[in-house]
């Protein structure tokens, strides 16, 4: 399969121009860094809802900063994945030779994303073994299910970057489209989703566990969120609270109250897994819809 060579090349060019080692230095700085410092000689403390005393607590220090570094590092390797090519003229000459142009998206998914991948599992690699030596609990199961949620984090934004590449005809309105859907998720998601179920509120009518179901499966919509909340079920070890704690700390109490001891299947952990990997499927889907027919 011709998507099988582009991707091969898309990663070897990216270790030829040192791409990936950049990134395993950064990632194993990343995750080696609070590894080193927050346990190895023991500075500060952490969080009781982190589990102190476990690689619980690694995990519940890392999340926050990881949902923002991850899909932000994904859209510079992928943005211009296409655009570049495409205004450089080296499109044309790689669509002569046998490959479609699915074949090219497709690649560049796959390329892309091994290029982030990697370096995010080199990184946790030496986090673990570095923990190894210090008085922390293992707990591995955790510790990977935190490390293959961050890889996919990773994917879901390069398939997100490599859909607007080949939508756009310029990697200045591809940048511009990867960076705006950044600040869309991680800075003006909660406003949004607020004021939706607001104006639902006020024009249709909704009652108090309606509107937080409303809202929260809003809030699950957003790829950065979906990751939390998944990595939050299984430090706390229920979906329930996981689901409470994406709310303030003043309306947990009523959002608890309002969903009682069960959540709606759709704000369960599978269905949060496939909106999760929606936004790796439906931009590509879209971008390869788009660039099908495209004027190169």
């Amino acid at each position: 399969m011709t998507w099988q060579a582009i991707a091969r090349k898309d990663f070897q060019d990216a270790v030829r121009s040192k791409w990936l080692w950049g990134l395993s230095i950064l990632f194993v700085g990343v995750f080696a860094l609070p590894a080193i410092l927050q346990f190895y000689f023991e500075m500060g403390t952490a969080p009781a809802q982190g589990g102190s005393g476990t690689t619980d607590a690694f995990i519940y220090l890392m999340k926050q900063g990881t949902s923002i570094l991850i899909p932000l590092i994904a859209i510079v390797i992928a943005y211009a994945s296409i655009t570049r090519e495409r205004e450089s003229g080296s499109l044309k000459l790689l669509l002569s030779l046998p490959h479609s142009r699915n074949d090219v998206v497709f690649g560049k998914v796959l390329g892309r994303g091994a290029v982030i991948a990697l370096p995010i599992v080199i990184g946790f690699f030496v986090a673990l073994i570095l923990m190894l030596f210090t008085s922390l609990q293992i707990k591995l199961v955790n510790f990977l299910l935190f490390a293959l949620l961050t890889v996919v984090l990773g994917l879901v934004f390069v398939g997100l970057a490599v859909g607007i590449s080949a939508a756009t005809s310029s990697s200045q309105r591809a940048v511009v489209g990867s960076v705006g859907f950044f600040f869309w998720f991680v800075v003006l998601w909660n406003s949004f989703a607020n004021q939706l179920v607001n104006a639902l509120d006020k024009y249709v009518g909704i009652g108090e566990a309606s509107r937080y179901q409303t809202l929260l499966f809003v809030k699950l919509l957003n790829p950065t969120q979906a990751y939390k909340t998944l990595i939050d079920a299984f430090l706390l070890d229920s979906t329930l609270r996981s689901r409470v704690f994406m709310f303030s700390l003043f309306k947990r109490k009523q959002v608890a109250q309002a969903f009682g001891d069960s959540l709606p299947v759709y704000l369960s952990d599978p269905f949060v897994v496939a909106y999760l990997l929606a936004w790796l499927f439906v931009p590509v889907a879209i971008g390869l819809w788009a660039f099908s027919d495209a004027d190169l």
